[in-house]
């Protein structure tokens, strides 16, 4: 989630494309060692938005806002997210 946190700041934070988007979150975790690239994107939904599946993420990213999503990665690789 580091690789992707450096990706997206990579982008211009008014990135709007999903498309554009959605390469980066797929490049991160094609850059990890996963057998099944599904199990990348299950990870970012369990972590991020608390379910194993979840909207295509290039288009969350989009209309959630780059630097919004930044914060929400943060969080919950800081554990603030997780339910009590």
């Amino acid at each position: 989630m580091l690789d992707l946190i450096a990706r997206l700041k990579a982008l211009d934070p008014a990135e709007k494309d999903p498309e554009t988007i959605q390469n980066e979150v797929y490049a991160a975790g094609k850059a990890q060692p996963f057998d099944n690239l599904r199990d990348w994107f299950k990870g970012l939904y369990e972590v991020l938005l608390g379910q194993s599946q979840g909207p295509r993420f290039g288009g969350f990213v989009a209309v959630y806002g780059i630097p919004e999503t930044i914060a929400l990665i943060e969080a919950g690789l800081a554990g603030e997210l997780v339910k009590a």
